[in-house]
């Protein structure tokens, strides 16, 4: 397939007739990279061009949680990704993703009215997630002792009768058996995108990582020739690029050594440097909620979702 094939195509959301949507995840092997800004980018504009998108956060540090508002305020012993593991079903791990619209303010609170100063949300229309959980650093230990537990995802899939359109995985930074147990069910319809820094550790990291996928590729279909799993990279994300408001020298060189190494095979993307996507995080909120609609990230990963695939079913 051609790079203006894969520019202009619309996304199969059921490849091959399967029962469960698309996968589409941010990894790469190397910390403090954009794979949690790519996910919450990706899935809000994916949600705003009509689409039904879930947002499972795999990561123990469960920033995609935090920005989506997933654990404010949930009752105690609500079930997250780690409960999903272990049997619970997949619509009492969910819940809305939300953004703070008002942000909290505990001195307005009163004894006549202990709930003012709260903060407010308001709801992302067709966008769920299954929060994060801390006990996910527990699952490599427990699926040594269980190997049954590797392919929980996978059951998941299989027995998954929804009607979403897109699944998004934000992975952690290495590939232990439990980013394994996410990729197992991806065919080579589904996708890994990996957002890269644009630095010189970064692009060796995401060479590291071509080299991990292909190794765990290799095993795993070694141990099942009836169901192949094929994680596949035909998209990569050069995140953090200069801007003439913001010159690299080192990003430069990094993003024109990319372009030399990678794309002739694979569809190159900037995510131009703005210093509005690191506010998500203490803000809450994605730079829909608060960016101006031509924000630099905002176009960006307009055009990054097209280039996947996903065409605007709510034209404006």
């Amino acid at each position: 397939m051609s790079k203006t094939t894969l520019a202009r195509y619309r996304r199969d959301l059921r490849p091959n007739g399967r029962n469960w949507p698309l996968l589409l995840a941010a990894f790469i092997i190397t910390g403090g990279s954009a794979k949690t800004s790519t996910i919450i980018m990706l899935a809000v504009t994916l949600a705003l061009r009509g689409y039904k998108v879930r947002v499972f956060d795999f990561d123990h540090q469960r920033s995609a949680s935090h920005i989506l508002c997933a654990m404010d305020e949930l009752p105690a012993g609500h079930p997250t990704i780690w409960e999903l593991m272990h049997g619970a079903s997949l619509e009492e791990c969910s819940v809305p993703a939300r953004y703070v619209s008002v942000p909290a303010n505990p001195e307005a609170a009163t004894e006549d009215d202990p709930e003012a100063g709260k903060a407010q949300y308001e709801t992302i229309e067709g966008l769920n997630i299954v929060p994060g959980s801390r006990d996910v650093k527990n699952f490599d230990t427990e699926s040594a002792q269980d190997g049954m537990l590797l392919t929980w995802f996978r059951e998941l899939c299989d027995a998954y009768d929804g009607d979403d359109d897109v699944w998004l995985l934000d992975l952690p930074a290495s590939l232990s058996k439990l980013v394994v147990s996410a990729l197992i069910p991806f065919q080579e319809e589904d996708e890994i995108v990996p957002p890269v820094l644009v630095t010189s550790k970064e692009e060796t990291d995401l060479k590291a990582t071509f080299e991990e996928l292909a190794e765990m590729r290799k095993q795993q279909n070694q141990r099942s020739r009836t169901r192949k799993t094929e994680p596949t990279i035909r998209h990569i994300l050069m995140c953090g690029t200069p801007t003439p408001g913001r010159p690299d020298a080192e990003g430069d060189l990094t993003v024109e050594s990319m372009k030399t190494t990678y794309g002739e095979h694979f569809e190159l993307h900037t995510v131009r440097w703005s210093g509005v996507i690191r506010k998500q995080h203490r803000l809450q909120a994605p730079v829909h909620a608060f960016g101006n609609r031509n924000a630099a990230p905002i176009e960006d990963y307009n055009k990054i979702a097209t280039a996947l695939g996903f065409v605007d079913l709510e034209p404006a």
